[in-house]
């Protein structure tokens, strides 16, 4: 029996036909990337991450010390005695920028104090006597501090000298 015989119209439909095949696949896999991608960009959106941007360069950053000062604690004959040194973050900033940010420091410096003291007054000898009452301690004051600029940030509150006892009443 021999083989039947193609005419030359139905290989040309055959060919347009596998063609077409090809270009619906070809577009449904386009269309399948399409949706993928953009629920993926669409789920960013709607739960962004905080990214934060670190100094690559690993330096330190220009710091404001505060001398060893006594403070009060929050209960009767207990204090702390502590200096600190509070780093700022200028990564990224542009010359003018740096110096208007390090000026408002300078400015504002009184004010960290007394928030400092204020904050330090309010806590309790086991608040901050345990190396994770420190840390916490240390990350209110840069929150606070924070708060207090309208530019720059605190990179990070370091204590450089650190001391809390109770001290013997001098008065009956």
């Amino acid at each position: 029996m021999a083989p039947p015989t193609i005419s030359p119209e139905e290989k040309k439909l055959r060919r347009l036909l596998t063609t077409l095949v090809a270009l619906n696949g070809v577009a449904i896999a386009m269309l399948l990337a399409a949706i993928t991608i953009g629920g993926l960009l669409m789920m960013t959106k709607l739960n962004p991450k905080a990214v934060k941007i670190e100094d690559k360069s690993g330096l330190p950053g220009p710091a404001i010390k505060i001398d060893d000062h006594i403070y009060n604690l929050g209960e009767p004959n207990r204090y702390m005695k502590a200096a600190m040194q509070i780093e700022l973050n200028i990564a990224g900033m542009k010359e003018k920028e740096e110096q208007e940010f390090m000026e408002e420091v300078r400015r504002r410096e009184p004010h960290m104090l007394d928030m400092i003291i204020s904050e330090i007054s309010g806590k309790t000898f086991r608040e901050v006597s345990t190396p994770e009452g420190k840390e916490q301690l240390k990350e209110e004051l840069r929150i606070k501090i924070n708060a207090m600029l309208s530019r720059g940030e605190v990179k990070e509150v370091m204590f450089t000298s650190f001391a809390v006892q109770r001290c013997p009443r001098s008065f009956p």
